[in-house]
């Protein structure tokens, strides 16, 4: 039987989150293994030895027909430079989605997207390419997350709300209904967001006041 080898881009702390939670997949699925990490830091893992091991730096990664990477970068900005990078020498990309995760009907995933355990998608709604929703985020219906967004854990999408491409939220960050924020924003961690954000800013507290951008 072909195993198509599963590689993790980036070797960090969310990197080897993501390596036990493609364990948990890959015990679900037949005919793939994980093949190991991309990673520029060759010294990142030696103080572990549980983990796949680094097979190569980015820029020197020559894709195969029978791997599949995932994203393990939590910033948008440095998660689409590496992934423009790798598309521009035809690699191919994997979408993750923990088998403990609740998905509801006619929710459209992307490409490249991470949804870590626990997390919940309601129903009717989008989540675009290279999106990361780390564990126990709740996506409510009628919602959309552009691309390249990084949700970190805890964070709460209620219905209708919109992320454009690229945003940034800290931990247990919420978005109230209808609420847009707007493309590269960053939502602090523990903030409540009422009114729309302007693309760019950075937004803390409760109520999510600007506080640079």
């Amino acid at each position: 039987m072909n195993v198509t080898k599963l590689i993790i881009v980036g070797a960090g702390g969310l990197g080897r989150e993501v390596h036990s939670w493609l364990k948990d997949w890959v015990e679900h699925n037949d005919g793939y293994s994980i093949g190991g990490f991309l990673d520029d830091g060759s010294l990142s893992l030696n103080r572990f030895h549980h983990y796949a091991d680094i097979l190569s730096t980015i820029d020197a990664y020559e894709p195969a027909d029978d791997e599949r990477l995932l994203v393990a970068i939590g910033k948008p900005s440095d998660k689409k430079y590496v992934v423009e990078k790798l598309l521009a020498k035809g690699a191919q990309f994997f979408t993750l989605v923990h088998p403990t995760a609740i998905v509801g009907e006619n929710v459209k995933i992307g490409r490249g997207v991470l949804v870590c355990p626990f997390s919940v998608l309601s129903v009717d709604l989008t989540i675009g390419d290279f999106v990361t929703v780390n564990s126990l985020c709740t996506i409510g219906h009628d919602t959309h997350i552009g691309d390249f967004s990084t949700l970190s854990g805890h964070c709460d999408l209620t219905g209708g709300a919109v992320l454009e491409e690229e945003v940034f939220m800290g931990s247990r960050s919420s978005v109230l209904p209808k609420v847009r924020v707007g493309r590269g924003a960053v939502v602090g961690a523990g903030s409540v967001v009422l009114r729309a954000v302007k693309p760019g800013d950075v937004v803390f507290g409760v109520p999510a006041k600007r506080i640079s951008g």
